[in-house]
């Protein structure tokens, strides 16, 4: 596979990454390792935003691990998680890159997740993708989530993503929404980033 290495300038930080365009795999579509527009805007708005020194935080799918080391950058003690081995490695070499370190990197299905604990802050960047887990992914937020924490999904447009936001709205939470321009790969792409509590 061959990856990448670009150094993004977001918020005044400067954050160096290696990725691969989407790719295919023995005939499947392989799109943990390439830089997505909604990881973009998350760490851009993570960034924009509060210290997260001593906040717990869970990066749900880390793909190519942008998010997480955003969230690291302001102090945030990262869990990263990723159902594919090979994205946690990808997310350690380029935490490494950034010569800062998650708490911890865990394979994990957000269908079944493995943590006993709860985490002040939830992320995740384009995951509405498969609209027959959003029961899943809302048990297992509401079951992460501690008291008074709050979820950050960035998403670009998905079909579906209204209905899952329609399902949180349905559980009890409260939203809010920061819209994002991201120019990348040479287009412009509309984000949404939306907080739950």
């Amino acid at each position: 596979m061959e990856y990448h290495e670009r150094t993004l300038e977001l918020e005044g930080e400067t954050i160096s990454l290696s990725y691969a365009e989407a790719f295919s795999q023995a005939g499947d579509h392989v799109y943990w390792a390439s830089l997505w527009p909604s990881s973009v805007a998350l760490a851009q708005h993570l960034l924009r935003g509060a210290s997260l020194k001593e906040k717990m935080v869970l990066e749900l799918g880390s793909g190519c691990g942008l998010a997480g080391i955003a969230a690291g950058k302001r102090r945030g003690e990262v869990t990263v998680t990723d159902l594919m081995p090979e994205a946690l490695q990808l997310s350690q070499e380029n935490w490494n890159r950034n010569g800062i370190s998650p708490n911890r990197l865990q394979q994990m299905d957000w269908c079944q997740p493995s943590f006993s604990e709860t985490f002040d802050l939830i992320l995740g960047a384009d995951i509405l993708y498969h609209p027959n887990q959003y029961p899943d992914l809302l048990r297992t937020v509401g079951q992460l989530l501690s008291v008074n924490g709050s979820i950050l999904i960035a998403d670009p447009g998905r079909p579906h993503a209204n209905e899952f936001f329609a399902r949180t709205i349905r559980a009890g939470y409260r939203l809010n929404t920061t819209h994002y321009a991201i120019v990348l790969h040479g287009r412009e792409f509309p984000i949404t980033v939306t907080e739950m509590t």
